[in-house]
């Protein structure tokens, strides 16, 4: 893919305060040039996570500019921050969700509770990409919840991965790799969304026949009425696959080796 056709990733962001708080620790930010887009939460119940979100952006934002990869720039955010709370009273905190586009595939990283979603639009599908740094994904993946108890528990929010709180040797930054794929689309999401929205609200609006921009103000606003008991955040990313991929046809040994199991 060349820098031309990667220029032409179609996205849209929002970031509101919602109905309840009357700050908003959400920040995002996109750009196309860079190949970036990247959502952070200041944690909440830690004063000054409004700038904790801010430094997690820049920083990123500045790294990926000066040729790093997107897992060192989330980790250089982490330092910057526990830089910042060594001279303060208070520690500062934030989750983050990135995407980083190279020619013809991405990465993603995370650390927290901020979420990035798959959604095909050729199939219909929508389906998280990321694992929660929670306490509650903990317990179930231990197999102590249920599935069915996790959007009460009285835990959901506690979060166990943080930038600039943990320690560099318990810091664990999720990372995947994949290539685009037409009919594809990213959706970055702060807990502020998804708590609100159920996943057939969420594929509904992705649905609608509408730009980018239309669709995630509908979602923001969808939230807001919901509830809004939360900053409500979020970036969708369109595929610059403008065609199907053409697949590689195998001849008829192939198939039969293969009917037959044979290597």
């Amino acid at each position: 893919m060349s820098p031309q056709e990667k220029n032409r990733i179609e996205s849209a962001m929002m970031s509101h305060k919602g109905v309840a708080r009357e700050n908003n620790d959400d920040k995002v930010y996109g750009s196309s040039e860079l190949g970036l887009w990247l959502l952070s939460d200041g944690v909440g119940g830690l004063k000054q996570g409004e700038q904790a979100s801010l430094y997690t952006v820049k920083e990123i934002r500045k790294s990926i500019a000066n040729g790093a990869n997107l897992f060192n720039a989330v980790h250089s955010a982490h330092s910057v921050i526990k830089a910042y709370n060594r001279h303060e009273e208070e520690d500062r905190g934030a989750t983050v969700v990135a995407v980083h586009s190279k020619e013809d595939s991405y990465d993603i990283a995370w650390v927290g509770d901020s979420r990035a979603y798959l959604w095909n639009e050729i199939t219909g599908e929508l389906s998280q990409l990321t694992e929660d740094h929670t306490l509650v994904q903990k317990l179930l993946n231990a197999g102590l919840i249920e599935s069915t108890q996790v959007k009460h528990h009285p835990k959901r929010h506690v979060i166990t991965q943080c930038l600039g709180i943990e320690n560099d040797n318990q810091l664990h930054i999720g990372l995947l790799n994949r290539e685009w794929d037409y009919g594809e689309h990213l959706l970055l999401a702060s807990d502020g969304l998804y708590d609100e929205l159920s996943r057939t609200e969420l594929t509904g609006a992705l649905r609608m026949p509408r730009d980018n921009q239309a669709k995630i103000e509908y979602m923001v606003s969808l939230a807001c009425k919901n509830g809004g008991s939360d900053n409500v955040s979020v970036i969708l990313i369109s595929s610059p696959v403008k065609a199907p991929k053409k697949r590689k046809k195998k001849s008829f040994i192939d198939q039969i080796k293969k009917l037959l199991k044979i290597n």
